[in-house]
């Protein structure tokens, strides 16, 4: 598989969730369990976060492609390290927000996995030699975690 079409499914999958998963989370808080309005209410918050994010990958990503389209190998490195520098500064905000319902968070923390996922699957494609076997299983793992997302 050519190293820009995985980049490219890499920052549309990033665009479309945006991670570090270790960051200790500061709210102490008991989660609620089927409760419409804490859901409905962190729905809203949660999805506040990711039309911020989306905007702000817009602009990064067509800098992106245009890059990854010159072949320049030094500029390809540094997009990606920009897109690390992204997806850990939105998962510290997808960690950090005050979520009330269990079922949110749990959404949340598949996002945060598939944004890691991503970025993964951003550095192996940048390679300068590709391990299409691990693609193609970070490709499955994505597949399967966006179809959670989305049922």
């Amino acid at each position: 598989m050519k190293p820009l079409l995985i980049v490219c499914l890499c920052l549309s999958s990033w665009t479309l969730f945006a991670c570090k998963l270790n960051h200790i989370n500061s709210q102490q808080i008991h989660f609620s369990h089927n409760q419409a309005t804490d859901i409905k209410i962190d729905l809203g918050i949660l999805q506040n976060l990711a039309q911020r994010q989306n905007q702000e990958s817009s602009v990064f990503q067509q800098e992106a492609l245009h890059t990854i389209r010159s072949g320049n190998t030094a500029q390809i490195e540094q997009i990606i390290q920009s897109m690390q520098q992204r997806v850990t500064k939105f998962n510290y905000e997808l960690q950090d927000l005050l979520l009330s319902s269990a079922e949110v968070d749990t959404i949340r923390q598949k996002m945060m996995h598939n944004n890691q996922l991503s970025l993964e699957l951003a550095q192996l494609g940048a390679a300068q030699r590709p391990d299409m076997f691990k693609i193609l299983q970070l490709q499955k793992n994505l597949n399967r975690i966006s179809k959670k997302l989305f049922s």
